[in-house]
């Protein structure tokens, strides 16, 4: 964290409105070494963001959803990062292959399905489901960007209150 505040500090006096001169993001082009199996062109976001969004940002085409889904102006470093790594800022992104127990990781923040959307002997209709975010059996919904970002909020504030971090699960 003492990192991302110190770039933070570094970039404060260099931020923009993202929109504010009609600029559109470009979409990252996966490379050989992407590591999620299968990207399909994302769906732009609907509207331009509100939030304040660093020059230095990797995906800013999601700030201002991720504002919409709940997410704090001090988290927003963080998740850009962890958009940018986990989906190279994809929202289609769908990992496929490498994750030993079969289970898949779903759109812009990867998020496990048999960890949280599929049903398990702790949460029988899934975890997403059970806190609200989801609301059929099974992962699809993942796939919309409001969506996953409200996924990844909840898992953000399930971690933060249990162990105390909430990027835990995206090991940072």
């Amino acid at each position: 964290m003492e990192i991302i505040a110190r770039g933070l500090s570094l970039v404060a006096g260099l931020v923009l409105i993202w929109g504010a001169q009609g600029l559109d993001a470009p979409t990252p082009e996966p490379t050989p070494s992407t590591p999620y199996a299968a990207i399909v062109e994302a769906p732009r976001p609907v509207s331009a963001p509100t939030t304040t969004v660093p020059a230095t940002a990797r995906c800013p085409q999601w700030w201002g959803l991720a504002a919409e889904a709940g997410w704090h102006a001090d988290s927003m470093l963080t998740l850009d990062y962890v958009i940018w790594r986990e989906s190279r800022c994809q929202a289609n992104a769908h990992n496929t292959t490498l994750n030993r127990d079969g289970s898949t990781d779903i759109g812009l923040t990867q998020i496990n399905d048999r960890s949280w959307c599929l049903p398990t002997r702790w949460y029988p209709g899934g975890y997403l489901q059970s806190v609200g975010v989801l609301s059929t059996v099974g992962c699809e919904q993942l796939f919309d960007p409001l969506t996953n970002l409200k996924a990844a909020k909840a898992l953000y504030d399930y971690s933060q209150n249990t162990k105390g971090e909430g990027f835990q699960p995206w090991n940072l």
